[in-house]
């Protein structure tokens, strides 16, 4: 105990005045600690295996001391010390640091005995504590803790705000759901199935083995979601902690965004009993943390995962083998990715070591599986730089069985799945509007930031190469664009945060009519559902057809519409953007071009641009590219030295030695980067320039000498306020009423 001589009193724990730790940006993910606060003076008791917590007045939040002066002399029932003892909340974004434990007398944590072997040493404190709490069966609690497991199931329901299918007739006819499932969609705002859910969702309560296809943004993740959703909240009725369902992502945002979606359905049964029932197990997080995670009693009856790590997982703790071999369902979402030699390697060792312990296991009946993505044609993962492989003529099965058969070979199906395509034409989204950019190799810039400073909004541009996205980021950054970067040699940590600070940039602009740009390689291609993403751009034609439909899905989502801008240059237009036409046009416009020289790269607009709008760009844009290289070769060469330095060091020798035998690669590579570099003297009169530059506003018509001469009265566009925010004398334009528009002219 602390030997303070004031008076203490009890106090709950969000009445303390804690004090945020600050922790540097040095320690990488900080093992996923966030938000981390800590107190001192604080004692703690174990009352019946809760915790309470004494402390003095000057260590409680100003706004609690006066309710607190009234009820401090007060008795307090039962319910009451229930309530102050409350459990600690353990969250991976927000821990809390305990001080002082070393003055809490031996007696008081004897309930904690023997936690350490139990749990293993690497839990901390609050760890320890949450589980302690679980596994206590003192039995002069054993009755209150008895009332409130039966109640775990209703704790968080709120009676006025209960829905019922009658409430949601179209989602009555898909199945008999669960009120928690009705419940999640109702708030959630999906009050009617999409097609692909209508066809889907009954299919799966049956527990059929489905492979289903359907556009970007059709909302595939419910289909396969919802079925398995309901066998959890059964598993919760019926206290069953055996594992329910494995989802398998390709990338790790994909992987997030499943879990987030699935427990914002569930949120009425995730509280802090069983907050880890949907669990996603990613690379580039903490694994230590994971294993931890999975130890929980009902934690991980449903995972979303990266088949890497949990690869990695199964093979460093066996016991995980005989726990998820007993699922009950296995979803691999984009599932195409399998048709691509190379990829999900780690999938198909996965599902080798499941069905060996399957089989071991008491489970009578094989897991039910299934598949799903927006592209199942072998034809679109042709390289558009290489010569098409067309089907033989007398191929008379249908696309579908044909992929099929192939991804049988791959996955184990209990029987055959039913399939359910509603995208037959395995081509772009009707409510998305293409548009085509002619432009040189080294323009690609200019015209991406023609496009933003004519269109703004958000927009997502992919690049093929990571250099590329670097560049463009650092580009834009130069001309005061708000701009955000994704791409594989991020730290995952840097790559959801990047995400997360975009969204909310993009929402607080599109009120005030602002440019929001993410700059993105594919690993963002697929699945990501970024709310508000009006324009895509493909800065790089993509190297394979499938990879563009993914691309162009990020936009036009649910209900939505939106545009795509290719930029393509001249040597494109012949080669790959022709056989990209040719692969996504439909059946119909086949037949019409048998016989005929068929220009595809015209079967997509191209988009209007105004030469003199462009002319006032170059001079910033050359000045941002410039500034932009050296920034990136700079500190390039800084990493580069350092790194030298040190291998040198650890290998005992001279860096600056004239050594004969110096890397050529190293050297040429250096060359290259010395000379995108500037003198900071001419750096520094470059970014007064740019600024000078950015700080004169664009006319729509410079030939006028004065601003209320011409056509256009540019001074009263000034005085009002009207027409396009950057742009004095031009009407406000929207990119997909413009492309709308030219097709209706023609």
């Amino acid at each position: 105990m602390s030997k303070n001589s004031k008076q203490k009193v009890q106090v709950k724990l969000n009445e303390l005045e804690w004090k945020t730790v600050p922790i540097t940006d040095t320690l990488d993910d900080f093992g996923g600690f966030y938000g981390l606060e800590e107190i001192d003076g604080v004692d703690v008791k174990i009352v019946n295996g809760q915790a309470q917590f004494f402390t003095v007045d000057n260590q409680i939040k100003k706004e609690t001391l006066d309710d607190k002066a009234e009820t401090l002399t007060a008795d307090l029932d039962t319910e009451e010390k229930i309530e102050d003892a409350e459990a600690v909340p353990y969250d991976e974004g927000d821990l809390i640091e305990f001080k002082n434990l070393d003055d809490i007398s031996e007696g008081e944590l004897s309930v904690a005995d023997g936690s350490d072997d139990e749990f293993g040493s690497e839990f901390d404190e609050e760890e320890k504590a949450i589980l302690g709490s679980k596994v206590e069966n003192n039995d002069d609690n054993k009755e209150t803790q008895d009332e409130l497991k039966t109640n775990v199931f209703n704790a968080s329901l709120d009676l006025d705000d209960v829905v019922s299918s009658s409430e949601l007739p179209e989602w009555e006819k898909v199945g008999n759901l669960s009120m928690t499932v009705l419940q999640g969609l109702s708030k959630l705002g999906f009050v009617k199935p999409t097609e692909i859910q209508a066809k889907t969702v009954p299919l799966g309560l049956e527990g059929h083995d489905i492979m289903g296809k359907a556009s970007t943004g059709s909302g595939k993740t419910l289909a396969y979601g919802i079925p398995i959703l309901e066998k959890l909240v059964q598993s919760q009725a019926t206290k069953n902690n055996d594992p329910i369902g494995l989802i398998f992502t390709p990338t790790r945002e994909l992987a997030q965004q499943v879990s987030q979606h699935l427990q914002k359905i569930t949120e009425l049964i995730l509280n802090d009993h069983n907050k880890y029932s949907i669990l996603s197990l990613t690379g580039g997080l903490s694994i230590q943390k994971q294993e931890r995670l999975l130890k929980y009693d009902g934690s991980g009856k449903i995972v979303i995962a990266t088949p890497g790590r949990f690869l990695e997982l199964l093979e460093k703790n066996t016991s995980l083998l005989e726990r998820f071999c007993k699922i009950d369902t296995l979803v691999l979402d984009e599932a195409d990715r399998l048709l691509q030699d190379g990829h999900f390697e780690e999938f198909e060792k996965i599902i080798k070591l499941l069905r060996s312990y399957r089989k071991k296991s008491n489970k009578s009946q094989f897991w039910q599986t299934m598949i799903f993505s927006a592209t199942f044609s072998i034809d679109l993962f042709n390289k558009l730089g290489s010569a098409n492989h067309h089907k033989k003529k007398n191929e008379k099965e249908d696309e579908l069985q044909l992929v099929l058969k192939h991804l049988m070979t791959k996955i184990h199906f209990k029987s055959k799945p039913i399939i359910i395509d509603t995208n037959p034409e395995s081509r772009i989204s009707s409510q998305i509007k293409e548009a085509l950019i002619e432009c040189a190799p080294l323009e690609r810039d200019l015209f991406v930031y023609y496009f933003i400073t004519m269109y703004p909004g958000t927009t997502l541009v992919f690049c093929n190469a990571i250099e590329s996205v670097k560049k463009l980021n650092a580009f834009l950054n130069q001309l005061k664009i708000n701009t955000f970067q994704i791409h594989s040699s991020m730290t995952q940590k840097n790559r959801l945060k990047n995400l997360e600070k975009f969204k909310e940039k993009a929402n607080f602009n599109s009120k005030i009519n602002k440019a929001t740009v993410l700059i993105a390689s594919d690993v963002a291609a697929r699945g990501l559902d970024i709310p508000q993403i009006e324009h895509v751009i493909h800065y790089h034609l993509p190297r394979t057809a499938d990879v563009y439909i993914h691309r162009s899905g990020r936009t036009a989502r649910a209900s939505n519409e939106g545009v795509a801008v290719v930029l393509c240059s001249p040597q494109e237009s012949v080669g790959p953007l022709r056989r990209l036409r040719k692969m996504l046009a439909s059946d119909d416009v086949r037949v019409k071009s048998k016989g005929k020289k068929m220009k595809w790269q015209k079967t997509i607009p191209l988009l209007p641009i105004e030469s003199d709008i462009l002319a006032q760009l170059k001079d910033r844009s050359t000045l941002a590219s410039e500034l932009a290289d050296n920034e990136i070769a700079s500190n390039s060469l800084h990493k580069d030295d350092n790194w030298l330095a040190k291998a040198a060091e650890d290998l005992g020798i001279d860096v600056d030695s004239d050594d004969e035998n110096k890397d050529v690669y190293l050297a040429k590579n250096k060359t290259k980067k010395l000379n995108k570099t500037i003198s900071k003297d001419q750096a520094k009169f470059d970014r007064m320039k740019l600024n000078e530059l950015l700080s004169i506003q664009l006319r729509k018509d410079r030939r006028q000498k004065y601003l209320t001469g011409g056509l256009v009265n540019l001074a009263d566009h000034l005085v009002k306020k009207r027409g396009h925010n950057d742009i004095i004398g031009h009407e406000k334009i929207d990119a997909l009423e413009l492309l709308k528009n030219k097709k209706k002219r023609k």
